[in-house]
């Protein structure tokens, strides 16, 4: 008889395993992976144009004399009649089209900030039809005459096109001149292998001074790297040290991951306690994983008194806020009516946001859910869809699920080959069902 998976497990049972410690190498708390925006703000039509060279004396000049010296050709001239003409000062009208003639004479000439500031106009319309293109181009021109707000923006600009290899040589370049944003923003393009081979030592490296100036979103991306002894030798109190200094910055990934290190005593003497205040501090914030946590310490008693009914609550606040676990757990709640009253439909609706974010737990639960027809009608094509998407993610439970699938022909052709195949992916990741499944359906080529 083939193999039907239960309709669920034990629903405080899972919300524990889901935040055990038996894998510390990551965090128990899922995310999506995001690229950084280099650049930082996008620039507007307000956007500040880019100063010309301070000069040791400047004396006061008139328009009349600053006009006559930059039509015989001096580009810091033109540069500074532009902005007069830009910004509409010294009583003179504000007028984007003679800015923008001032602009090019000075940046054909060799000027970076009055490539800047052309890119600027060229980006807005101002002065001269848009053009993003032009815009672009003399940003990098200025970029590559070092103005370090042009080499900002290639960086987003490229990101945005998907130029990641352009973006992050920009990148190490204000990173190199002590931007801390840059430095953090280029680490994670190292870390992430985008746009650059670099080895993890050098993100580390980057991270290290950006830390070290403050930067609270580098102290935890640095903490990653401690935990996972990526770029750098494990070391969880370096860790521990450096996300306490950013959770009292009050960042609440940095207090949720603190609160985790006191949960399970990484780092840091174990202390429920620690970490329940830990995860409040997260969830006051509204940080789904935080609220999740700490939904997960009152199931489980651990730091707070044990409250079913404020466990579910708080992973209903997770789901609604959009987070993967946060939406499983409560449809698991409202499945099998634990601290709620059980909705099979409302709890199909949850699950399957949750595998529709890649959440292969959930992928797996809405496949028996569709199998089953519990809370949607029963469609075993469906279910096969799922159990595809899952087993795509290397996921071993739903290997075995599909083979089962294509041994019996059931919504898809039968395919012993294929269903051989994943057997024997499901069984090298140690799935036992799937290891017996080859001894019995194909017993030359089950695993000794």
């Amino acid at each position: 008889m083939i193999h039907r998976p239960r309709l669920a497990l034990l629903f405080c049972l899972l919300a524990g395993a889901l935040l055990c410690g038996s894998c510390r190498s990551v965090w128990p708390f899922k995310r999506k992976k995001m690229l950084p925006n280099p650049g930082g703000k996008t620039e507007t039509t307000e956007s500040k144009l880019a100063k010309p060279r301070p000069e040791k004396e400047k004396p006061t000049i008139t328009i009349e004399k600053l006009e006559k010296v930059a039509k015989a050709g001096n580009p810091n001239a033109q540069l500074a009649l532009g902005k007069i003409y830009f910004e509409g000062r010294a009583n003179v009208k504000q007028d984007y089209v003679e800015a923008v003639r001032w602009f090019t004479m000075a940046a054909e000439a060799g000027n970076g900030a009055a490539m800047f500031n052309l890119g600027i106009c060229y980006g807005n319309g101002l002065g001269v039809a848009q053009n993003s293109r032009q815009a672009y181009d003399w940003y990098k021109k200025a970029a590559d005459s070092g103005i370090a707000e042009a080499q900002g923006k290639v960086a987003a600009i490229s990101e945005m096109l998907g130029d990641y290899q352009t973006a992050a040589k920009y990148l190490r370049l204000r990173a190199d001149a002590g931007d801390t944003i840059c430095q953090r923003k280029l680490a994670v393009y190292i870390l992430n292998g985008i746009g650059t081979d670099a080895p993890a030592s050098e993100a580390v490296a980057y991270l290290l001074r950006a830390a070290r100036k403050g930067d609270i979103r580098a102290q935890v991306n640095l903490a990653d790297c401690y935990q996972r002894g990526n770029g750098v030798e494990r070391n969880y109190n370096e860790m521990f040290n450096w996300l306490t200094l950013a959770a009292q910055e009050g960042d609440p990934e940095a207090q949720t991951k603190l609160g985790y290190c006191y949960q399970q005593g990484m780092g840091i003497a174990r202390n429920t306690d620690q970490a329940a205040s830990c995860y409040q501090s997260a969830a006051n914030a509204d940080y789904a994983p935080g609220i999740v946590a700490l939904a997960s310490c009152y199931l489980e008693g651990s730091g707070v008194p044990y409250d079913l009914k404020k466990a579910v609550e708080l992973l209903k606040k997770a789901a609604e806020l959009g987070d993967d676990i946060g939406e499983y757990q409560y449809g698991m709640a409202l499945l099998s009516g634990t601290g709620v009253e059980a909705n099979p439909a409302e709890a199909f609706t949850w699950i399957e946001r949750s595998a529709q974010q890649n959440f292969t737990i959930a992928m797996l639960q809405i496949a028996t859910l569709y199998e089953q027809g519990i809370g949607t009608d029963k469609n075993d094509g469906t279910a096969l869809y799922w159990l595809n998407k899952a087993a795509d993610l290397r996921n071993p439970e739903a290997m075995y699920r599909v083979a089962m699938f294509l041994l019996e022909g059931r919504a898809t052709p039968k395919t012993p080959s294929r269903a051989k195949e994943l057997l024997a992916m499901a069984a090298k990741h140690e799935y036992k069902e799937a290891d017996e499944a080859l001894k019995t359906f194909f017993p030359d080529s089950a695993t000794p």
